[in-house]
Formats: C-alpha cells, structure tokens, sequence
C-alpha cells in the first residue's frame, strides 16, 4: 500500500501548495514519486525538483518567473 508524506509547503502570491512524498513498495524494491497539490489540482512527478519548480510556477513563488 502506498504512503503519502507530506514533505513541505510551498506559499506564494497566488496561495499554497503542498508537496508530498509517496512510497510505492513494488516487489523487493520501493518506488518514490511526489505529488503537488494546489487547491484542487494534483500533478504527479518523478523528483522532488521538479514538483517543487511546478509548485512555485502555481503560487507565483519567488523564483517561478526565472522558467
């Protein structure tokens, strides 16, 4: 069964977006994977970097208009 973390908060102009850490154990091995939530959105992604980046793009966080 998968886990959900929640790993930070990430606030901005346009509200807050939360980032958590899932755990898929798969076998011998364990699957790490993030997701963003922001209001009712939920984008799913492979590395913390790239969840954290969509998060600032979504709250207009400082840092967002450099992508």
């Amino acid at each position: 069964m998968a886990e959900e973390v929640l790993i930070t908060e990430v606030e901005g102009p346009r509200g807050t977006a939360e980032i958590y850490e899932i755990t898929l154990p798969t076998g011998k091995i364990i699957e790490v994977e993030y997701a963003v939530v922001f209001g009712l959105e939920r984008h799913g992604f492979r590395s913390l970097g790239e969840a954290h980046l969509h998060a600032n793009q979504l709250t207009g966080a400082e840092g967002a208009e450099a992508n």
